[in-house]
């Protein structure tokens, strides 16, 4: 296992490589070109997200190079190639800088979190809807 402060560009590298998948076949199924695969080999701060995907194309588990990424994503089904954002920033994509909150152990916790929850749903929802009204 390697340490979280590893040079990512070299990790990734590595990962490809051991994985036996061509750079042109791994570059065009995360949605760059070659040439920017190869300058992310020499980055050292390459972002999560970008690590998640092409571990997904991949096949390949960063969670043993990165062992926060095991507790803080969980796997969802992938996005079908065209809703894909190149440069979207994630939440884990910086060190972690705190521990994960303690469960709540009350049914009172859980929905107080639960109506929390909602609320910011309901909040985004009425936002993205003035923004497709503003669209269209």
């Amino acid at each position: 296992m390697m340490k979280a402060t590893a040079h990512r560009g070299e990790i990734i590298k590595e990962a490809i490589k051991a994985s036996g998948v061509a750079i042109g076949i791994v570059a065009e199924k995360v949605g760059v070109s070659r040439k920017t695969l190869y300058n992310k080999f020499k980055e050292s701060s390459i972002p999560y997200s970008f690590i998640l995907r092409l571990g997904e194309v991949i096949h390949h588990d960063f969670s043993q190079e990165f062992p926060h990424l095991s507790k803080s994503v969980k796997k969802e089904p992938p996005l079908p190639q065209a809703q894909v954002i190149n440069n979207l920033q994630l939440p884990f994509d910086s060190e972690p800088d705190e521990a994960p909150k303690p469960q709540l152990s009350s049914p009172a916790e859980h929905e107080s979190e639960l109506v929390l929850l909602q609320r910011k749903y309901i909040a985004l929802l009425e936002k993205f809807n003035e923004l497709l009204l503003k669209t269209s």
